[in-house]
């Protein structure tokens, strides 16, 4: 005998059926006997039963309850699986699969679920009886035919039940679920009730026969709904004349004499109860009530659902760092206030100021407290009936509904960037006080879309034009969209046809006077439009994903041009990267392949890092600039002191080899003060043993004070400005040429 077998007849509490008697029942039983798990494993069939399905043994693989009957056997199932799961039994007829000739068997089946002890998962016990030569036997079965037939009936309804509580409102829900418990259990009247707060009564909705007006029903023990809710148990009334836990003065007035009551809870307690009256005494009993509270327990489902529904929704519209409402929700309110004739509609979209600086410092975790905080001082700065959004990062938008004019609209972008600008701090604690924003007015045809994007194309001219601002959409941001998208996909042409350009800036050496470096820069020249600035092309770089692909080019161009220089001279070149090069896993592996392609050698190059951009990401940073560090490329951290942490990166990452001084302390080398700064700054540098640039040189005057302050490069257009290829061998011939 198996081991689950064993562990069956141990749910047997009586002494006098051992297991020996058990074990001889089962053997000698005239009907087949299976036991089953829940997943459909057979762990055991009897002498009879194996006959039965025309095995010797059980499989060693092993059986499921699916194999061991017929394609029609199998019809009944969802029935048999939903008795089980509900009431515990099932009985009916169906067939069985005889393995030999695969032939089907007709039987008659009784199921029934074993509950086990000492936490021991619980067993399916089923009883099949031949009907092909035993016929005697239905008649057996006669009865639990019809209370089969009853089961099905109930599960019938509760399935349909079920189904409407995934898709139907509550009202029609409970509408169905009240016309169900009145006509599966055959009473008069079904409803559901409901607590009145403070009013000490109950309310009767989703009633299927209409009540009568003058009878009020009390909650607690003034009737049968309010006790069993009062009690928070099922509670069922059997005859009126003999009740006396509760007032039935309610059911007699309306003339019932017995009913039941079932309590419908959820997460956040009792709802309310399911109740069904009848006219005549003992309507309710053990089977009834037990299908009462399954519906009940629909109705628990159903509405935890919706209160879920509810919460997920609501979760789904709103920003979960922030609370505000989110891109979803602010989208259906422009909608909703363009529909409205009231007034224009006024979008306020707001990014915020070197809010990266923040994040990059601090970190990402103090970076969202900040954005929390600035969210709050936001809602304050507007007007009550405005919204006030978040689309994502440190995006921000206000809807404004019922604006009169466009200068309407910037009277309230004016008060908003005032209030922030407000000093505020909480425990010292940053938080942004600056933002640009941008500005449109909805026209009489306007969309939510076209809306979007004015205010969209005025953001970026409020901050081209400083921090702390706002524009107010003009019809030329249009054609500067335009300009953007078409120099983007003119850009990406460009680059796949290698026509852009580098051009060479020295970097002198100040002791020596000679070039000891270049910075590559690109140049751009458009067929059509001309030369364009390098700052407009990077901008339009950073805007369109070009970034990267421009960094590679540039890489590229300068490490072959070195190659070439190597053969007279002894100079290396330095490349900008940006912060999404930095931030990319594969960079390092990229500068490798563009080494070895080019020939170029990793002492020859250096790559320039802008002191602002380059810690979005500190641990994957980090790992690329060790990667890089490894591979032999010189690191030079560019416009240090224009950010607030520059000299606590080398202290923290000790990859740098040189750094250049912001040129806003070159221009204010001239005075006292100024002087005194760069020679601090150099002095800290030395500490760490990195080589100090100064960029932007343009005086002599600047030349003589970097000197004196120690420093040990020079950059800029006093020593020679930006030049072509042509001009910067012909100035590196010239020096190789001259006295050493």
């Amino acid at each position: 005998m198996s081991d689950a077998h064993a562990l069956a007849l141990s749910v047997v509490t009586d002494p006098a059926l051992d297991a020996a008697v058990l074990r001889s029942l089962l053997e000698r039983s005239p009907d087949m006997i299976m036991l089953s798990e829940f997943s459909g494993a057979v762990v055991h069939v009897n002498p009879v039963g194996l006959t039965l399905l025309g095995l010797a043994a059980l499989p060693a693989a092993g059986v499921t309850t699916a194999e061991v009957f017929t394609t029609r056997g199998l019809e009944v199932a969802g029935d048999v699986e939903a008795a089980l799961r509900t009431v515990g039994h099932w009985q009916g007829r169906t067939e069985l699969r005889h393995f030999g000739t695969d032939v089907g068997v007709p039987v008659a089946l009784s199921t029934f679920v074993v509950r086990r002890s000492r936490g021991t998962p619980d067993l399916i016990a089923t009883i099949i009886r031949d009907r092909t030569h035993g016929h005697r036997r239905d008649a057996d079965l006669v009865a639990a035919a019809r209370s089969a037939l009853r089961s099905a009936a109930e599960h019938r309804a509760l399935a349909e039940l079920s189904g409407l509580a995934v898709s139907a409102d509550m009202p029609s829900l409970l509408v169905a679920a009240t016309s169900t418990a009145a006509t599966v259990v055959g009473v008069e009247s079904a409803a559901i009730a409901r607590s009145v707060e403070d009013a000490g009564t109950l309310r009767f909705d989703a009633v299927t026969r209409e009540l009568r007006p003058d009878v009020v029903i009390a909650a607690g023990t003034g009737s049968l709904s309010g006790y069993a809710l009062a009690h928070h148990e099922a509670t069922v009334c059997v005859d009126t004349r003999e009740e006396s836990r509760f007032d039935v003065s309610a059911m007699n007035l309306m003339g019932y004499r017995s009913g039941a009551a079932v309590p419908i809870t959820t997460g956040a307690g009792q709802w309310g109860a399911l109740i069904v009256f009848g006219t005549e005494p003992s309507v309710v009993g053990e089977g009834e009530l037990t299908f009462l509270s399954a519906v009940a327990g629909v109705l628990s489902g159903a509405l935890e659902r919706v209160d879920l529904d509810r919460r997920l929704h609501r979760r789904s519209m709103h920003d979960p760092l922030t609370g505000l409402p989110n891109r979803a929700l602010v989208y259906e309110a422009i909608d909703s206030a363009l529909a409205d004739e009231n007034g224009s509609v006024a979008l306020l979209l707001l990014d915020v100021d070197d809010f990266k600086i923040i994040n990059d410092s601090l970190g990402h975790d103090a970076g969202d407290r900040a954005l929390v905080r600035f969210a709050r001082r936001l809602v304050t700065a507007t007007r009550p009936e405005d919204m006030v959004a978040r689309l994502g990062g440190d995006e921000f938008l206000i809807v404004c509904s019922g604006v009169e004019d466009a200068s309407h609209a910037e009277r309230l972008a004016a008060h908003v960037l005032t209030a922030l600008a407000t000093t505020s701090t909480l425990d010292g604690a940053p938080t942004p006080v600056s933002a640009s924003m941008g500005v449109a007015v909805s026209e009489r045809d306007s969309t939510r879309r076209e809306l979007l994007r004015r205010a969209d194309l005025a953001m970026y001219r409020a901050k081209d034009t400083g921090a702390g601002g706002y524009a107010v959409f003009d019809p030329d941001d249009l054609y500067d969209a335009d300009r953007v998208r078409t120099l983007s996909v003119d850009l990406r042409g460009a680059l796949a046809r290698d026509e852009l350009s580098l051009h060479y800036q020295p970097v002198v050496d100040v002791g020596t006077g000679r070039i000891v470096a270049v910075e590559a820069l690109a140049r751009w020249t458009h067929p059509s439009l001309g030369p364009i600035a390098p700052s407009e092309f990077v901008a339009v770089a950073e805007r369109t994903g070009l970034t990267t692909p421009l960094g590679e080019w540039s890489l590229g161009s300068a490490c072959r041009q070195v190659v070439q220089w190597r053969r007279f001279c002894d100079v290396s070149v330095r490349v900008n990267i940006s912060g999404l090069q930095l931030r990319d896993p594969a960079f390092p592996a990229r500068v490798a392949a563009t080494l070895r392609e080019t020939g170029a050698l990793p002492g020859e190059v250096g790559l320039e890092i802008t002191e602002t951009v380059w810690l979005a990401d500190t641990g994957r940073v980090a790992a690329n600039l060790s990667a890089l560090r490894d591979l032999g490329v010189a690191l030079l951290l560019d416009d240090v002191g224009k950010g607030y942490n520059s000299l606590s990166y080398l202290e923290r990452f000790p990859v740098f080899e040189s750094f250049k001084i912001d040129k806003a302390y070159i221009d204010a080398v001239s005075t006292p003060r100024g002087r005194a700064v760069v020679s601090a700054i150099v002095l800290l540098a030395k500490a760490y043993d990195v080589t100090v640039v100064g960029e932007g040189v343009e005086t002599l005057e600047q030349w003589e004070a970097l000197a004196a302050a120690g420093c040990d490069l020079v950059q800029g257009f006093l020593l020679g400005r930006p030049a072509d290829v042509a001009r910067t061998t012909a100035l590196l011939h010239e020096q190789a040429a001259g006295p050493v």
